[in-house]
């Protein structure tokens, strides 16, 4: 399923990875770390280069704007461009965290948009050397170096709150409700905390993980893990009002394996109906 399109973009986060980030893995010196809305909010040498050269790139495939999280971290005006006739995602090192402690789960992601709606999605793990690709109504595929493009298609069963194994972010959410969903998600037997949002998306479509909720959206997070789980069959949309996922939103945001299970998420979440 993917076409000389989508096989260029692939060669792109590919060519970036092997330049950029994974000759840095294990191997930042401190000056090449630094931060930016906090003292955990992380960015690296690695970040900055691969979103600068993958831009122009981009553009060059398909010309419209790119919304890239470091260049939005220095003019968050950029942001604004999601809802453009078309517009290109970059999230250079996903996983910042995990990859400044040469830990595994980093992925980089981008996703093209139409009128802020995700059309394609790529999600490359350079450790892995896996792909992931997605493309609206066409589905969802895995992609290694030894085996043909694999469909991911996940399995029809009924679910309960004890059996679902994911991860939530709450960071975003104002107290008292902050601790009020903390002390419901402590009880959740399978929380997983995975450091990657996308990393955690590639689980789900292979259904080895079942959930995710973010109390706020990104265009370069949410973007492209919202079309790799939907066309993998899962249900993702808005918490507030079930919309499906746009990349102008910023408000909470969650995907379970079918629309039962998120709708059964929900109520567990929010048992009085009300919603962040």
């Amino acid at each position: 399923m993917l076409d000389s399109f989508a096989v260029s973009v692939a060669d792109l986060l590919r060519s970036a990875g092997e330049t950029f980030v994974l000759p840095r893995f294990g191997r930042l010196a401190d000056s090449q770390i630094g931060t930016k809305a906090g003292p955990t909010d992380l960015v690296t040498i690695a970040d900055k280069e691969a979103e600068a050269w993958l831009t122009p790139r981009l553009r060059d495939i398909l010309d419209g704007a790119v919304i890239g999280e470091e260049a939005c971290a220095d003019n968050p005006a950029l942001a604004a461009a999601a809802g453009a006739p078309h517009a290109w995602t970059i999230d250079p090192v996903d996983g910042t965290n995990n990859f400044v402690k040469a830990k595994d789960r980093f992925c980089s992601m981008v996703a093209l948009l139409e009128e802020g709606t995700p059309v394609r999605s790529w999600i490359w793990l350079p450790r892995q050397r896996h792909l992931y690709y997605a493309e609206a109504g066409a589905g969802a595929v895995l992609c290694t170096d030894d085996a043909p493009p694999k469909p991911l298609r996940l399995a029809s069963r009924r679910w309960v709150i004890g059996d679902l194994q994911g991860a939530a972010s709450v960071r975003d959410v104002d107290e008292p409700e902050k601790t009020r969903l903390r002390d419901i998600l402590r009880t959740m037997p399978g929380r997983w905390f995975p450091g990657s949002v996308g990393v955690l998306a590639t689980c789900i479509a292979k259904g080895e993980q079942q959930f995710l909720m973010h109390a706020s959206c990104t265009p370069w997070d949410h973007a492209p893990v919202d079309l790799l789980c939907r066309e993998a069959g899962a249900h993702a949309a808005m918490v507030d009002s079930g919309a499906r996922y746009h990349a102008g939103a910023d408000s909470a945001f969650m995907i379970a394996p079918d629309i039962e299970a998120w709708n059964m998420l929900h109520r567990h979440l929010w048992p009085d109906g009300l919603a962040a």
